[in-house]
């Protein structure tokens, strides 16, 4: 059966009702377009206008108003650490008198003294300081000072030094890399050194001159009675020098290119010091040598200078003629918290040192550093071991107190296959290299 298609006047009967229909509804829809796209933008814009100066209005009505939060006891506190004021007044002083802490050489103990210190003589040319420290272990130290930091226009320097150590205590494990952490034995040393440096500074980072100095010493059995004297376990042959001592007469030269942007507490630049020195024995006559120390510092700042990665790279090397011997209380010394963080102080001597340091430090806020640093070096008797074979390495992490961009305190957790080592220091880590004769500054 076909099915029969539908009937032509139907359809164009109903066509044409149907498009009346829509002509008319869109007509009405289009009117109704036209006005709301001719006045709707205006109206918006008008609400957003008002909104707009209400909030502005308003934000001025709380700016005449504003009142500071008021801290609570303990974020007072917190604030007054962070912002340095409370090592400000500690170690700011008045007229020149202030609180000097620390200073004494490693395991002396928590040293506590006065100083006086002036920058401003002679119009600010001059500078004096004197200092008298004692500890609780009974270590002491007396120095003065006299600088002319920037004599004829900024292009000479001269520098005198002396210091008075009594140290009762030094730990000494033997000669070479291979001394036992067992045989930690100790000694008295008592000496006085007189220093002086004559310099020109041709260009602002760059200087160079000689120095000479006087060194007066005495060693002695050792105070502390936890541990052997070193006298009664090493014998002269062991530890030249440890039965007679001699006074020595130094002499050099030096030269530096420093431009680090802030000595005490850097985080750019670099710091480069080569120092070649000769000691003479005025007394036995056994101990001529000479001494090359090279110092290399660089700082490579990144995130607008709040990370730093912080490298060291320092050397030193004796030389001696036939007969002679460098004492073992002026060798070159690894461990403690300014070299192999993760042993203990004064663990490795020897006539020779090589030292590699490296820190990663960041800004938690303003006044205090986080570190992550690794140690490597050693200590050894002949030229021929100069070389990145068998160092001694250590790692750990740190703290750095910041007072007016300066390192005030440091905290140093080091770790090593001898153990952990922690460290107070009331220093920067990687100070400038002095130019002195005594080994223990």
């Amino acid at each position: 059966m076909v099915a029969r298609p539908p009937r032509p006047i139907e359809l164009e009967s109903r066509k044409s009702h149907g498009g009346g229909v829509s002509a008319a509804l869109l007509r009405w829809r289009m009117t109704i377009l036209l006005v709301a796209g001719l006045f709707l933008p205006q109206l918006l814009s008008a609400q957003v206008d008002s909104r707009a100066a209400e909030i502005e209005s308003a934000r001025k009505e709380k700016m005449l108003h504003l009142e500071p939060d008021e801290p609570s006891r303990t974020e007072r506190g917190l604030l007054y650490f962070k912002e340095g004021k409370l090592l400000e007044r500690v170690t700011g002083g008045v007229a020149g008198f202030r609180v000097k802490l620390g200073g004494l050489v490693t395991g002396g103990g928590f040293a506590l003294g006065p100083e006086y210190l002036r920058r401003d003589l002679a119009g600010g040319n001059l500078i004096f300081r004197t200092a008298a420290q004692a500890s609780i272990k009974k270590y002491e130290r007396m120095d003065l000072e006299l600088g002319a930091p920037h004599f004829a226009n900024n292009k000479l320097f001269f520098d005198f030094f002396s210091v008075y150590h009594n140290y009762p205590g030094i730990s000494y494990y033997g000669p070479g890399p291979l001394s036992r952490k067992t045989s930690r034995s100790n000694f008295r040393l008592e000496d006085t050194a007189l220093d002086s440096a004559l310099g020109v500074r041709p260009i602002q980072p760059f200087k160079f001159g000689v120095s000479g100095g006087y060194l007066f010493v005495n060693v002695g059995p050792g105070g502390d009675t936890r541990f052997v004297s070193a006298d009664k376990v090493f014998t002269p042959q062991q530890a030249s020098g440890i039965d007679r001592q001699s006074n020595f007469l130094r002499y050099g030269a030096f030269a530096q290119f420093d431009y680090r942007d802030n000595p005490g507490g850097p985080r750019k630049g670099g710091n480069y010091l080569v120092q070649f020195d000769v000691y003479s024995d005025r007394t036995l006559r056994l101990h001529d040598f000479r001494r090359l120390h090279v110092d290399l510092q660089q700082y490579i700042p990144f995130f607008n200078e709040r990370h730093v990665i912080a490298l060291r790279a320092t050397t030193t090397r004796t030389y001696t003629s036939a007969g002679q011997t460098v004492p073992f209380y002026l060798q070159p010394t690894l461990g403690g918290p300014n070299d192999l963080r993760g042993f203990r102080a004064f663990r490795f001597y020897d006539d020779n040192m090589l030292l590699l340091n490296g820190e990663y430090r960041w800004e938690v806020f303003s006044g205090l550093d986080m570190a992550l640093f690794a140690d490597g070096g050693k200590v050894f008797p002949r030229s021929g071991a100069w070389n990145l074979s068998h160092l001694e390495g250590s790692g750990g992490f740190g703290l750095r107190f910041n007072v007016l961009n300066n390192v005030f305190l440091r905290i140093d957790a080091g770790f090593s296959h001898e153990g952990a080592q922690v460290w107070f220091k009331f220093d920067n880590i990687y100070r400038g290299e002095r130019i002195r004769s005594s080994t223990y500054q």
